[in-house]
């Protein structure tokens, strides 16, 4: 026997799954959950298990609970077990005045009514019996209004704060149906109630589950933690050893359930935008709560191996570091076992698993002997690979004549269902084992294909189709969590659809080709009409961008001297796809393009670690202008070949105020290039916040060598060079931006293009250099060495709303720099450099978001800057410190 005393403490939750208290509505809210020390669980395969519960799963032993809740008489309180006394604290004239119904035409997040006033000293006592749980969770709050709902003799409530309940009206109807799918498919449930709180929350005890949310979009969520009561709660796993067996299965419950309640796709609210109703397509139960997360890390062999404790998955926090697939991997093993044993024994075998470890704390060992000897079926191959390995399927099927060939791509093996359809239009079905086992089918059975890992990865069937084989699918049912599914089709399985801008999961049934028109302006081209293509699969796989452009004249800038000699066409692609099957974390890109009269081919290669903290980069760059009438400035010379390697290595790095980047960069001219130059850049990132202020550094450092410059690559003092103004579309050729904001003269002018040394006062500036009798020995507007400091102190927390809900921000900023044309050496570094140049000012940011119903266009950050002072002026200004202002297009750095 134990006796303790102890005191626990409620706060603001910030600790996970823990107790938390609350404002709701001018009212205290209590969620008391893990409020209690914990007697350790003695069990079959460890003795006493010791594990802390360190942020993730729980562990705990079943028996019986006695609890008394002293709370003020306003307050309405749910907890696990039988409510003992409930015509003393929950009178039948009080329940009425409760329920929910009574609040159902209540508007979204009014004042809540006041149904128990307060009395200072007035309590109720609320008393609690529950057995056979392991573990003892409440909630209270006085806003809750009381909904309820009965599946024969299981009693469901909700508790919806008042303020909500017009959008939780279903809420316990919907528990009760979930009740009724889950104890009909895998087990009757055991205890005689069930609770579902709005309690800002998401977790799961013992009857009684905190949620948050409204109808529809919380029902995913209602059946996520309502499932937890029968593997969690009912079974009594240790999840803390393994979360799997809790977390992955009610994973699968989660997706198992949507479907039987409310069909194949999720049930969402309909739009008033009449273009996303036009465009948005339904999203299918299965794929938003099981395959899409797990294919979207398996396709990167990303899984990892889920038999793992739950605190060992890379010492991650919340579900990072893969721990998230102990829900999204196990949920697919399931389903994919279901695809295996057939539907019949599959749900056979989970029912005999859940009758026969209720309440005695089994592990993935007893589950996998439980199912392998109900069904009289060797598994142990699929949960080796499955729970053991970080295996992967991955099948392709080609078909020539008659004759159909599969090949195995990856080391997991399954056996495999496919449809043949005949040119006639007639269907086939057929199932090749890959074992002794043949499921229950109405598919024609062919050969065992026996072979795993790297043995046997082909086979290669002849089938009788009369009128000759149009298409094989591998899968129709959609189970076999196939990691790279364009090759499960011998047509290949791909869509094309128009590219509407929407945010959507994508498809990891198909590869995704999507059009749009691609329409753009400049002074040169005029209208620029054209088309765009993009696609790929699950955005890792095969990955391009084309646009072509006709360039029409039309519009031209009425100023321009040769109106007739504009490019008649532009074009640019970008292809990448990853290397995973030499090396993970690798992916090769290619970009072409014509631009602006400039031609651009660029070969990279791209390592990253496991954690994208470290990062290389290798380009191969070729650069060749035929066409300089679209320049905004003339620093470029025709038909010049500028071939580059650029080498860039970059280290990402947080630390406890901020977090930053470091990036070093070799650039060195290569074969074929007419010039002949070299650079060594290094740039330290970093972004700090010091209580509301958000301060951003950036330290910039560039060494150059060589005698033959390329004028467009040359470091810039006040920023962007021209081969950097060619990286946007707003900037590469004159029209968005006009060239007088931009020219070189004696004075600064009033368009800043972010890169170079940044001096963002300087912009415009030829920057003059004197000898001591006065004339101008140097231009020092660009070079080939230099460095600077640029930092910008935001103060946007501190404006009022009224300001920043507008989505306007503002800062302070400072830029100081120096720059080199000479090329440097031990003896003249000393000199060879301009004296300091700085400036300082204020500065404001407009983001445009409003693109209308477009959800996946980028922001466009207009800014606005004031370098109110500069500390080497031009001799046009009246003073160092003195009204001067620009603008520019996104932030500086």
């Amino acid at each position: 026997t134990f006796d303790i005393e102890f005191k626990t403490y409620f706060d603001s939750g910030d600790l996970r799954r823990r107790m938390a208290i609350f404002n709701s509505w001018g009212f205290k809210h209590y969620n008391g959950v893990h409020w209690y020390p914990r007697i350790c669980v003695y069990d079959a395969k460890f003795g006493w298990t010791k594990d802390q519960h360190l942020g993730k799963e729980f562990y705990g032993n079943f028996g019986g609970f006695d609890v008394e809740l002293d709370f003020a008489s306003n307050f309405v309180v749910g907890a696990t077990g039988f409510l003992l006394n409930r015509d003393e604290v929950l009178p039948k004239e009080l329940r009425e005045k409760l329920d929910i119904e009574n609040f159902k035409d209540k508007p979204w997040n009014s004042t809540p009514s006041v149904i128990t006033p307060y009395i200072k000293g007035e309590r109720k006592i609320w008393k609690f019996h529950a057995e056979n749980v392991h573990d003892f969770s409440f909630t209270a709050d006085p806003t809750y209004r009381i909904g309820e709902a009965w599946w024969q003799d299981k009693v469901c409530y909700s508790l919806a704060q008042e303020p909500h309940a017009s959008r939780w009206q279903n809420a316990a109807e919907y528990a009760a149906e979930i009740i009724k799918v889950f104890s009909e498919d895998f087990g009757r449930y055991t205890y005689h109630k069930m609770i579902v709180a709005d309690a800002r929350s998401g977790m799961e005890y013992p009857m009684l589950t905190l949620d948050s949310g409204e109808d529809p979009s919380y029902r995913g969520l209602l059946v996520h933690e309502i499932g937890h009561n029968w593997f969690f709660g009912q079974v009594g796993n240790n999840e803390t050893y393994r979360a799997l067996l809790d977390e992955g299965f009610t994973q699968f419950l989660t997706a198992w359930g949507l479907i039987k309640i409310d069909g194949d796709y999720l049930v969402t609210n309909k739009t008033t935008d009449k273009y996303k109703a036009h465009f948005e397509k339904p999203t299918k139960a299965i794929d938003s709560r099981v395959y899409y997360a797990y294919i979207n890390d398996a396709t990167k062999y990303n899984d990892p191996v889920i038999a793992t404790h739950s605190d060992c998955f890379n010492g991650a926090l919340s579900h990072g570091g893969g721990y998230r697939h102990v829900y999204y991997k196990t949920a697919s093993m399931l389903y994919n076992l279901q695809y295996v044993l057939g539907d019949e024994l599959f749900l056979d075998a989970m029912k005999h698993y859940f009758n026969t470890w209720k309440m005695a704390h089994p592990y993935t060992e007893d589950f996998r002997n439980t199912i392998i000897q109900y069904t009289k079926v060797d598994l142990n191959w699929f949960f080796d690979q499955w729970l053991e390995s970080t295996k992967r399927i991955d099948y392709s099927v080609e078909a020539k004549g008659n004759t159909v060939t599969f090949e195995r791509k990856s080391r997991m093996q399954m056996p495999i269902d496919f449809k043949v359809i005949a040119k006639d239009g007639k269907s086939y079905d057929y199932h090749i084992p890959n074992n002794w086992f043949v499921k229950k089918t109405d598919a024609t059975v062919l050969d065992k294909w026996h072979g795993w890992d790297l043995i046997h990865p082909n086979y290669t069937t002849t089938l009788d189709i009369p009128s000759g084989i149009e298409e094989v699918i591998i899968d129709p049912s959609g189970r076999l969590a196939d990691a790279y599914m364009p090759d499960n089709n011998s047509k290949c399985n791909t869509t094309f659809s128009f590219d509407h801008k929407l945010y959507q999961y994508p498809d990891w049934t198909n590869y995704e080709i999507k059009y749009r028109p691609d329409v753009w302006w400049n002074n040169y081209d005029g209208m620029k009409v054209g088309l765009n293509l993009n696609g790929g699969y699950m955005r890792h796989h095969h990955l391009f961008d084309a646009s072509v452009w006709f360039n029409t004249g039309a519009l031209q800038k009425d100023s321009i001297a040769n109106p007739n000699d504009y490019d008649y066409y532009s074009y640019r692609l970008n292809y990448n796809t990853n290397l995973d099957k030499v090396s993970l974390n690798t992916r090769v890109k290619l970009n072409t393009q014509f631009l602006a009269g400039l031609y651009t081919n660029k070969l990279s290669l791209v390592k990253s670690d496991s954690k994208g903290d470290n990062k290389l980069t290798v380009d191969f760059l070729s650069l060749y202008r035929v066409n300089d009438n679209y320049l905004i400035n003339s620093a470029w010379d025709l038909r010049k070949m500028n071939n580059r390697i650029d080498i860039d290595l970059e280290r990402k790095y947080d630390y406890s105020y901020g977090k930053g980047t470091l990036n070093l960069k070799l650039q060195t001219s290569a074969l074929g290039s007419a010039y002949d130059y070299n650079k060594l850049i290094l740039t330290a990132n970093n972004n700090n916040k010091v209580e509301k202020l958000k301060i951003k550094t950036r330290a910039y450092f560039q060494l150059g060598t060589g005698n033959n410059w390329a004028e467009e690559s040359k470091l810039v003092l006040a920023g962007a060079n021209n081969e950097e103004m060619m990286n946007s579309k707003f900037t590469r050729a004159e029209g968005i931006v006009s060239a007088d904001l931009m020219d070189y003269d004696y004075t600064t002018n009033y368009f800043h293009s972010a890169g170079g040394l940044n001096l963002r006062g300087y912009s415009g500036y030829l920057a003059p250099e004197f000898n001591e009798d006065g004339t101008i020995a140097s231009f020092n507007y660009n070079g080939t060495s230099g460095a600077a400091f640029n930092t910008e102190i935001d103060f946007t927390a501190y404006l009022p709303y009224s300001i920043r809900k507008n989505n306007i921000a503002s800062y302070l900023f400072a830029d100081a720099g120096i720059i080199s044309n000479e090329v440097l050496t031990k003896e003249n570094y000393k000199t060879s450099f301009s004296d300091l140049r700085a400036d300082a000012g204020i500065g404001f940011t407009y983001t445009f978001r409003n693109f209308g119903p477009l959800e996946t266009v980028r922001p466009i950050v207009i800014r606005f800057d004031m370098p109110l002072f500069l500390n080497r002026a031009p001799a046009t200004d009246e003073d160092f410190l003195q009204m001067r202002w620009l603008i520019g297009i996104n932030r500086a750095f």
